[in-house]
């Protein structure tokens, strides 16, 4: 395993989105809405960042009626929305290194605690490095 820089954790309560749930949905602007739902949910919780994150894994520590693989969507979504924000490089394996679900009992009902472990930051092109 390698070495965790830092953390970035997100938590949250009282509202999710199963995976079936966002796949029952036939139509677009539904998914549309969630995802703006989800992104400004998480552009809220994210703190500022002045170095973009290379490797990571996710943990994702959770209470609430969903089964551990329903949860997913908001992991998928919270990746996109760090990815179109410059929080990390990309969301493909070359760069996360693990998603885990844990299910908690001892949470409160609906709390999810998102924590991304920080592997490595990218490399800053073209501005000069300090001796």
């Amino acid at each position: 395993m390698n070495e965790i820089l830092e953390d970035i954790i997100l938590e949250w309560r009282d509202v999710d989105i199963s995976l079936n749930k966002w796949y029952a949905s036939k139509h677009w602007s539904f998914r549309n809405k969630e995802k703006e739902f989800w992104t400004s949910l998480f552009l809220k919780l994210l703190p500022k960042r002045l170095k973009q994150v290379d490797k990571y894994r996710i943990h994702l520590r959770y209470n609430s009626r969903l089964d551990p693989t329903n949860t997913i969507t908001m992991i998928k979504m919270c990746e996109d929305c760090m990815k179109k924000n410059h929080y990390i490089v990309d969301d493909t394996k070359k760069h996360c290194k693990g998603i885990y679900i844990i299910p908690d009992e001892t949470m409160g009902k609906k709390h999810y605690i998102l924590t991304m472990e920080i592997i490595s930051y990218a490399i800053e092109k073209n501005k000069p490095h300090r001796a």
